[in-house]
């Protein structure tokens, strides 16, 4: 599933980021509590009316021997416009010292890359717009480079 389909029929399908980015974390033996909104799980009634910052919750909280971290997990590389416009800010909200904010990339017969959001930004600056078809802008990360 992308950004290629609509909202519903990408919620009609599992989502598969999630489920190995648990696998992940149930592999290591690491603590972990889902956070936010499970749009798969436990949908809300008229969650596009909440405010951006309530929808955009970190998805999970993680702890490994006392190490913890708020994770975005993602199972594409693509990343729209307007999540780049809001990561500073999801940085300061969301972030700390003790418990940064980072993004999990998530994809099949392959371990999580975990990446700050000052690294997201930097890859975002070194792609090139595209659009969906429905006009949102997004930008591809290359995350190739990051694997290798």
């Amino acid at each position: 599933m992308n950004g290629g389909f609509s909202y519903k029929e990408r919620n009609n399908v599992i989502n598969i980021a999630e489920v190995l980015f648990k696998s992940y974390c149930q592999s290591k033996g690491y603590f972990y509590r889902r956070l936010g909104f499970d749009e798969k799980n436990d949908p809300i009634p008229n969650f596009y009316d909440l405010n951006t910052f309530i929808r955009n919750m970190p998805d999970f909280y993680i702890n490994n021997n006392g190490k913890a971290g708020l994770i975005m997990v993602k199972g594409t590389a693509n990343i729209k416009a307007s999540e780049i416009k809001m990561l500073p800010m999801f940085m300061e909200w969301y972030s700390s010292e003790k418990c940064p904010l980072l993004y999990a990339f998530c994809f099949k017969n392959h371990k999580p890359l975990l990446l700050h959001p000052d690294r997201l930004i930097s890859l975002y600056e070194q792609s090139i717009d595209q659009q969906w078809h429905d006009g949102v802008t997004y930008r591809n990360l290359n995350l190739n480079k990051e694997t290798t």
